[in-house]
């Protein structure tokens, strides 16, 4: 059974900013499901596309795998497949460990804690970057798309979800109280949204959809394409 996110139920207590450590951990599965709407949806995809891109005796990596989801669901489509799991965090990649032992002994997925700009990629039919670009300094960003696509062997696929904003003011506060509401109606507070919020700052910092698609084009990728949009989350598939 999940564990419930109640971090900022006091508060942002302190001003941190966030980061993801072991309480996160702990609740991330809740977290990102009350969080982030089409969340599931984006997981089907990967398995639909893992189903339709993956070739034999390539690689599969998820990058930013945090607890491990996408790396399940491209098992679900991919059975054959073997999957690189990486992310930056100690405490994600433990509870990743934790939680998959039969998986990891059958050498279905292996867990690795490395900066995912370092990462070596290779050989790869499918590469999904699930919300983790947001994360990453600005000038980090063209390096690791550009590095998924050099990896990716011909006809493969890159997945990837990100949080966008709007040029457009009237858009951008429309969307803005949207998702307000999206998370007032999953149980979320005032007070936990606005205290998340504030330890974002500085930490989350979104691009609009031309960012995302002209990076994809700038890599080299020759199909781009969004395939899931909620509020303002969007999926991308970049096709080599």
């Amino acid at each position: 059974m999940r564990k419930q996110d109640n971090i900022f139920e006091k508060g942002n207590l302190g001003d941190l900013p966030f980061t993801f450590n072991d309480e996160v951990a702990e609740v991330f599965e809740d977290m990102i499901d009350r969080s982030v709407p089409g969340y599931k949806t984006s997981l089907k995809l990967i398995t639909l596309f893992s189903k339709q891109y993956y070739q034999d005796n390539t690689n599969c990596y998820d990058i930013g795998c945090s607890l491990g989801a996408s790396s399940l669901s491209i098992l679900r489509g991919a059975k054959s497949a073997k999957v690189i799991a990486i992310d930056n965090s100690e405490a994600m990649i433990n509870a990743c460990i934790d939680g998959h032992k039969e998986l990891i002994s059958q050498d279905k997925i292996l867990f690795v804690k490395e900066n995912v700009c370092d990462a070596k990629l290779e050989n790869a039919s499918i590469i999904v970057i699930n919300y983790v670009v947001q994360f990453l300094a600005i000038h980090e960003r063209d390096k690791l798309i550009k590095k998924a696509y050099d990896a990716l062997v011909q006809g493969g696929v890159l997945i990837i979800s990100e949080k966008i904003h709007f040029k457009n003011p009237y858009e951008a506060n429309r969307l803005f109280k949207l998702h307000h509401q999206f998370k007032l109606a999953n149980g979320y507070s005032e007070l936990e949204i606005a205290s998340k919020r504030d330890s974002l700052e500085g930490v989350l910092l979104t691009e609009t959809q031309e960012d995302h698609t002209q990076r994809a084009i700038r890599a080299g990728f020759t199909r781009v394409e969004k395939v899931l949009s909620n509020l303002n989350f969007v999926t991308y598939r970049f096709e080599k």
